[in-house]
């Protein structure tokens, strides 16, 4: 918690420098903090903290929880920071770590966020064979039948991931897609445990894919870093043997985005 200031240095503090106060305590929090909660936090009166709320949520900045209690991350920051994150995505050195990758295991690689429900492709390096699956960055794909897309929707509490799973359309594209909640929460568990989540033709028939958690400094999932090839050149247990170099390379993104 901060140490709350004298009033002289609470002068001192720029209204920008208190909304991104306010922005780090909200983003920062287990669930979203209510107005009190956020006053403590920042260590500034609750009458500075509701205009400065008032103003965020204006913008997009910040959102009301279901209840109207409670403060969230607000559409336009998701844009943005999504958006900073693919500019930074694309950079050479970025696009670099991954050739390198896909030059050691021969299979398409990809650096992906979850977004608007879906799981969207921030970069994306392609392998030279002439097979593959053709896909680019800002591409998006279902976050339910994708070994990234589970990966990011383990990562929530159990009733935010049901919330979500609930408002999207859960096609069953494979006989190996798992439609059913009950299913997604163990395979979600499995994934947490192994730290790496598998796609077993879950998207489209004979394709493979794995992917490994992209973590900030403070250990929070922003991101996947995965490879994905047919089945017939790359099995399961292929798949599985290249995570050490993955999580290698996400580690070395990480460094690089500065995070």
């Amino acid at each position: 918690m901060l140490t709350k200031p004298d009033d002289d240095q609470d002068t001192k503090i720029t209204a920008i420098q208190k909304a991104v106060r306010l922005l780090q305590a909200i983003v920062s929090a287990d669930q979203p903090p209510a107005l009190a909660d956020l006053s403590e936090q920042v260590a500034l009166p609750k009458p500075t903290v509701h205009r400065l709320l008032l103003q965020l949520e204006e913008v997009g900045f910040v959102q009301r929880d279901l209840s109207g209690r409670a403060y969230t991350v607000g559409a336009t920051w998701l844009r943005l920071s999504v958006d900073a994150l693919a500019v930074r995505a694309r950079q050479p050195i970025v696009h670099g770590i991954m050739q390198r990758l896909v030059d050691t295991v021969r299979e398409s690689c990809n650096l992906a966020v979850l977004q608007n429900q879906e799981v969207l492709y921030l970069e994306r390096v392609e392998c030279d064979w002439p097979l593959r699956v053709q896909l680019h960055a800002g591409s998006r794909v279902p976050i339910h039948a994708t070994a990234s897309g589970k990966l990011l929707i383990a990562q929530m509490s159990e009733k935010n991931r049901k919330a979500l799973l609930r408002s999207v359309r859960r096609e069953k594209f494979t006989d190996n897609t798992i439609v059913d909640l009950d299913q997604m929460e163990e395979e979600c568990r499995i994934i947490r445990e192994n730290d790496l989540s598998i796609n077993k033709e879950e998207y489209h028939r004979g394709l493979i894919g794995v992917a490994v958690p992209v973590r900030r400094a403070d250990n929070s999932v922003i991101a996947t870093l995965s490879i994905h090839a047919p089945s017939f050149r790359m099995s399961v247990e292929t798949a599985l043997s290249y995570v050490p170099l993955l999580k290698k390379s996400a580690a070395e993104i990480v460094a690089e985005l500065g995070l």
